[in-house]
């Protein structure tokens, strides 16, 4: 990363970066559990996004959920959280007057909250409408569906939501239990980017870091192998069908990452990508159409998400295979690789010009690759991959018998074939 750089590892195992940015006037912090929907147990989907929910509810300094707003308006900047597969985090982004004041909110909120039981009734509800929203967002549940089915029972199908009957067990106890178990000094990360004194925020750091318990970091979750599968779920009140064709790939440590990478832009990346110029301009078969990266530390996939009338969605899927088979036969051109890398060089530089992003990228590169890269060094790996890379990543994983596919709202006659997969 670039200098200045403060990294240090507590003697409990919580690790710490520091970005510092004098010419800046904000400060970002997080406060990462290297823990998500992937690490719950049996009959525990959902748990983790219900604790990021719960510790809202109120904490010990701030004992109430109308306390703790008042708290996070007075600050003048955001705080939010998200629950991912494999990471929860407690986030904010303030002037730097006001750091001590974000130190100490997003600490309580991963060391003392209350798990009030009125509270958590409450929110169990609020998360069931959450499950409700997701269901009638077709992009949204075509996507669920697909990691149901692709990891199917592995840890990386657990849906982050969690379902109505899991969530509508969890209580205060369960809570408290999940929380003890996971929120603890050798499981966080603590990400910090802006207009910061690395000596002043870890003075600021330390009444958190002192309430932390130690204890040895929860076990690694390894991912089950993806399955290939085909999925047809009738949705008649749909007017639109939603897809997801997807390929198994590496995951973040994959000594092809980057290749990977620029293969999905040259096949649905942008408006001179493969998938848009076949199946939008040549043949109007959908609005949109992209390609895009769920990569986890140690699995992936290549997803082509889109969306077209029913009736043209088996043409859409014969059409996008026939593209794959194309691409991994015939490779890209030289033109398609440096069309690609000027678009992941330019997503690249534009994600590290605010302090959240810097702060993001930090953490992401440390859980998930187990290694710092300043901006020019990434540019470099990007530069790096030559036309035979490419093309050797797409002879290799773009193969028809290794396409999924999951379909919400095709009609009776209409539905994806097996033949329809090449």
């Amino acid at each position: 990363m670039a200098e200045p750089l403060f990294r240090t590892t507590t003697p409990q195992g919580t690790e710490i970066l520091i970005e510092s940015l004098p010419h800046v006037r904000s400060c970002s912090l997080g406060f990462w559990v290297k823990r998500g929907s992937c690490h719950e147990g049996p009959r525990e989907e959902g748990l983790a996004h219900f604790i990021e929910h719960t510790v809202f509810k109120g904490t010990e300094r701030f004992p109430d959920p109308e306390t703790l707003a008042e708290a996070t308006d007075r600050l003048g900047g955001n705080v939010d959280a998200f629950t991912g597969k494999e990471t929860a985090c407690f986030y904010g982004k303030v002037l730097r007057e006001q750091l001590p004041e974000l130190v100490d909110m997003l600490g309580d909120l991963v060391t003392t909250p209350r798990f009030d039981e009125d509270e958590l009734v409450r929110e169990r509800g609020v998360i069931l409408e959450e499950i409700a929203q997701s269901e009638d967002q077709p992009d949204d549940w075509v996507s669920e569906l697909f990691y149901m089915n692709f990891w199917k029972g592995g840890a990386l199908a657990h849906p982050i939501l969690g379902t109505r009957d899991t969530v509508g067990t969890f209580d205060a106890e369960r809570a408290r239990t999940f929380f003890r178990e996971t929120y603890r000094a050798p499981n966080l990360l603590i990400a910090a980017a802006g207009d910061i004194e690395p000596e002043a925020l870890m003075g600021l750091l330390d009444p958190v870091l002192s309430r932390l318990p130690g204890g040895e970091p929860s076990p690694v979750v390894v991912p089950s192998a993806p399955t290939s599968f085909l999925l047809n779920v009738p949705r008649r009140e749909l007017q639109q069908a939603s897809l997801v064709l997807a390929l198994p790939v590496c995951g973040h440590q994959g000594s092809d990452r980057m290749a990977v990478t620029l293969l999905s832009h040259v096949l649905g990346g942008g408006m001179s990508s493969r998938l848009f110029l076949e199946l939008r301009e040549k043949n109007a078969l959908c609005y949109q159409i992209g390609s895009y990266l769920s990569h986890y530390r140690d699995s992936g996939a290549l997803q082509v998400m889109a969306s077209c009338a029913p009736g043209k969605a088996r043409e859409l899927v014969q059409r996008s295979v026939a593209e794959c088979a194309k691409l991994a036969e015939k490779g890209a051109t030289a033109d398609e690789l440096e069309r690609a890398k000027l678009q992941a060089r330019t997503s690249l530089v534009f994600s590290q010009e605010s302090t959240s992003a810097r702060m993001f990228s930090m953490a992401h590169q440390t859980i998930h690759m187990d290694r710092l890269r300043n901006l020019d060094e990434q540019i470099e790996e990007i530069n790096a991959v030559t036309l035979e890379e490419l093309n050797a990543a797409a002879s290799r994983l773009l193969c028809p018998g290794s396409l999924s596919v999951a379909a919400l709202g095709t009609r009776k006659g209409g539905e994806i074939r097996k033949a329809d997969l090449g």
